[in-house]
């Protein structure tokens, strides 16, 4: 796999999550936070397991640890998120959630003395404005649940960073891609066991969107994410995530008909701009492999 093609599929990873807000949203209504991670989780990685014992992959001692860091890291973003979203607007949360661009090359500098080239800075300036013409159109007021979503964010961008420490190091993505899903429903499986007991019922359509996101939104994205990881930078990675925002707001338009201002289309042109700066002039800094 080369570069472009891991971008590829990172795209197609986001386009997956964007339809996660409204499913999340949804999941709230009839589970608990906690008890909506570990279900999700559960399910992925119960699903997951047999990719596992086909491919027979060998799991060391060390495997076990990155995953756990990873997953401890994904269990910590997706409480900071579900908990921002019950006290903040969606756009607020939207904006906040995209700065883990920005972040992530702060990142690399901090803890790897990696300073990004011309074309990532150009790309990064082009994602945040057009992240922000997307999403403010109301004015952003930083409450709680904004700063919620903002330590989140953080939290994503390190798990990116970490992630690709950890495959270059020579872990098995599809190991690690299936192994943190397992550690983070372990995570918030003791929250939900302290905070949410005992369990109560859901509806059956409840089940329907936690197999969604169990399925789709978890064990396919998060075990393309980490393989495609492999093979491309974290700041690239950084960048594509933010069309989480865009197809987001694609979804709004076509099941709740949402239209977008002038402003918001020209957010949309901004992030896709800046992304195929990022991924036809960024410097390659992943694996590199085959076509």
């Amino acid at each position: 796999m080369n570069q472009k093609s891991a971008d590829l599929i990172l795209v197609l990873v986001v386009l997956i999550w964007g339809s996660t807000y409204l499913a999340m949203k949804w999941g709230m209504e009839s589970f608990g936070i906690f008890t909506l991670i570990t279900l999700r989780f559960a399910i992925a990685f119960a699903i997951g397991i047999p990719l596992l014992w086909r491919y027979r992959s060998p799991i060391y001692m060390h495997t076990l640890t990155s995953s756990a860091i990873l997953g401890f890291g994904y269990f910590c973003g997706f409480t900071l998120l579900l908990y921002g979203m019950r006290t903040t607007t969606t756009t607020s949360a939207g904006f906040l959630m995209a700065t883990t661009v920005v972040f992530v090359p702060i990142l690399q500098v901090l803890f790897f003395r990696r300073i990004p080239n011309l074309s990532i800075l150009i790309a990064v300036c082009c994602c945040l404005f057009g992240v922000g013409l997307l999403t403010l159109r109301n004015g952003l007021a930083l409450d709680f649940g904004a700063i919620l979503c903002l330590i989140c964010s953080i939290c994503y961008a390190i798990v990116i960073v970490t992630t690709k420490w950890v495959l270059d190091s020579g872990e098995n993505a599809l190991t690690i891609g299936v192994l943190q899903l397992g550690f983070t429903s372990l995570f918030s499986f003791g929250a939900m066991l302290i905070f949410e007991m005992p369990f109560r019922s859901a509806p059956l359509e409840s089940w329907g969107i936690i197999l969604y996101l169990a399925i789709f939104c978890t064990l396919i994205g998060f075990v393309l994410q980490a393989v495609a990881q492999e093979f491309t930078s974290p700041e690239h990675t950084g960048l594509i995530y933010t069309l989480e925002s865009v197809f987001a707001s694609l979804f709004g338009y076509v099941f709740l008909q949402e239209v977008l201002p002038v402003q918001g289309y020209v957010g949309v042109i901004l992030v896709f701009t800046g992304v195929i700066i990022a991924v036809r002039y960024g410097q390659s800094t992943g694996k590199k492999g085959g076509d």
